[in-house]
């Protein structure tokens, strides 16, 4: 029985790579770090996946990020937005919120699976802290990153699959 059972998987495992190859390498698809930007350019919260980076990788992401935060305060209230931003070994997608703020997530490469997982954290965000958000639309008011630490656990259950 169990050996019908373990062939009846294998044959369908080899099916759905037959059928859709492309689902492979969008599950092996590795995630860096996750941002959450308000629309002023102010990072919210920070989240590195990867631990084991070293901290030249982590600098040079930094310095990056600094200049994008910068451009997404550009674009958080416009219509023409960046939703990727590709180098060679990366890709740096953004989902902008209606409510002010952008998730940006650093990958080894864009797909539909992230892009999906992305639209849901950033709904699961917006109600968590709906008030917090509310309070900060204002450009003037100072704003409390503290008040966001609880992120953590937004994301790791919204992106557990990549943990």
């Amino acid at each position: 029985m169990h050996i019908l059972t373990f062939w009846i998987t294998i044959l369908g495992i080899c099916f759905i790579l037959l059928k859709k190859p492309e689902m492979f390498l969008e599950l092996t698809n590795q995630i860096y770090y996750i941002n959450i930007y308000h629309k002023s350019g102010i990072l919210l919260y920070s989240y590195q996946f990867d631990q084991t980076k070293n901290e030249t990788d982590s600098a040079i992401w930094g310095n990056i990020l600094i200049g994008l935060n910068h451009i997404l305060s550009e674009f958080v209230d416009k219509q023409n937005q960046i939703d990727v931003l590709q180098t060679k070994n990366t890709d740096v997608i953004v989902n902008y919120d209606d409510v002010g703020f952008a998730v940006v997530l650093i990958v080894n490469r864009k797909n539909a699976i992230l892009q999906n997982l992305m639209k849901k954290f950033a709904k699961e965000f917006r109600n968590k802290y709906k008030e917090e958000l509310f309070e900060i639309q204002d450009l003037n008011k100072l704003i409390n990153v503290s008040e966001f630490k609880g992120t953590k656990e937004l994301i790791e259950k919204g992106f557990s699959l990549y943990l």
